[in-house]
């Protein structure tokens, strides 16, 4: 299959495929007003909805609302604050959040199943309800096609910096494109992790077709991060399509759907990326690519156990090329492998081969690790099995974060 050409938007956003409005503002959830704390996303024509929720047991309201309010035929907006999870405080917590739903969709003049709603933040405080709604109409107001870059701050927590991206391509004789903003910086970890991900497209496509592609993205990428091993309560990745490029409606697994799927796979790919360099603490980022498994899920067991592990990513917060970090982990995945079968390199930089160590390589390998980002590969045999991990060092900032961040 010949791979789509995409063009990357310079400031591309959730405004840049047709059709799409949005607006962030400061509504006082967060102390400093200096800082937005809130968002919104509307389509000016009903859409087709996906989405992917935390797989925790313990959910937040948002997450409960919008996992029932995805099941509707159309929706419009995406309504979003960042300061207060609105999880474990009760049934005024749901009601908080139909209260702020009522109200988008009153000013919007919209349905309430058309709103679907996210927040993110502390866990267990009142949601500041009022406030929030105050702010509603002021959101309603400042929509724009430029209004994108602003929602994009609004979602923020401990972020250091906004996460947008767009993408066009052709369908046919159509351009069409995909936007998306998120967040993310700590608790993330595979199986959605403490990010918010919001993607706009102007493709004509079904609900079911939609929601088989975003499963396929999700899974390929924000599955395949690690910053901690903590799984947050409010995750979720939510996409909307207008269909107002004109294209002829994706209805089936064919070539314009596989254009699609890997394309709007390479818009979550950026936005994993940048949701793990922008990490709690994050100083080295880490594209970690194991082969030659006996197959794919074995790969990705073992570079999961790799991802994940404490005493690997202490390793590359140290710039240390401790080898045998990568082994041991590989050893406690559980899947089959002969570790003399096994090659390790740090970039370029190959420091074990055929299970045997190249201590000539090590300085090198060294240097590679001082870079900020660098891609470690493992092969672990002659098999066809592969997986890719993005996965970031642990450091003593994320802990002085972390210790203090109520």
């Amino acid at each position: 299959m010949v791979k789509p050409l995409w063009e990357k938007k310079r400031r591309g956003t959730v405004t840049s495929p047709l059709g799409f409005y949005a607006s962030g503002v400061h509504a006082g959830i967060k102390k400093k007003k200096k800082r937005f704390d809130s968002a919104l996303i509307v389509s000016r024509t009903p859409c087709v909805a996906a989405g992917t929720f935390t797989t925790n047991r313990v959910k937040a309201w948002p997450v409960l609302h919008s996992m029932k309010a995805i099941q509707a035929l159309k929706h419009r907006a995406i309504l979003a604050s960042s300061g207060n999870a609105n999880c474990m405080n009760g049934p005024n917590g749901k009601e908080a959040v139909a209260e702020c739903v009522r109200e988008a969709a009153r000013l919007l003049n919209i349905g309430e199943e058309e709103v679907l709603a996210a927040q993110t933040g502390l866990i267990g405080i009142p949601f500041p309800v009022t406030r929030f709604k105050k702010a509603i109409p002021a959101l309603v107001s400042r929509l724009s096609e430029e209004g994108g870059h602003a929602a994009a701050k609004g979602i923020l927590t401990t972020d250091l910096s906004t996460k947008e991206v767009a993408l066009s391509f052709y369908l046919g004789d159509k351009k069409v494109t995909i936007g998306a903003m998120g967040k993310g910086a700590g608790m993330v970890h595979p199986n959605m992790a403490t990010m918010l991900c919001f993607i706009t497209t102007d493709v004509a496509i079904t609900k079911p077709i939609l929601r088989r592609a975003l499963r396929h993205a999700v899974d390929d990428t924000f599955n395949q991060m690690a910053i901690d091993n903590d799984m947050s309560t409010n995750d979720m990745a939510l996409v909307l399509a207008n269909g107002e490029a004109g294209n002829p409606a994706i209805q089936r697994v064919d070539r314009d759907y596989r254009t699609f799927r890997e394309a709007l796979e390479e818009v979550c790919r950026i936005m994993a990326y940048e949701m793990v360099k922008d990490g709690e603490g994050v100083t080295h980022v880490c594209t970690l690519k194991v082969s030659g498994a006996k197959n794919p899920t074995e790969a990705e067991k073992a570079a999961r156990q790799i991802a994940n592990s404490m005493l690997f990513k202490t390793m590359l917060a140290g710039a240390d090329p401790n080898w045998g970090r990568i082994a041991a982990a590989i050893g406690a995945s559980g899947i089959a492998f002969d570790p003399l079968s096994l090659n390790i390199a740090f970039g370029n930089a190959v420091v074990v081969h055929h299970g045997r160590l190249r201590v000539l390589n090590l300085p090198k390998a060294r240097r590679i690790l001082q870079r900020k980002e660098y891609t470690i590969d493992v092969t672990l045999g002659k098999g066809r099995g592969r997986a890719q991990f993005v996965t970031s060092d642990l450091t003593t900032k994320y802990v002085m974060i972390n210790a203090s961040y109520s």
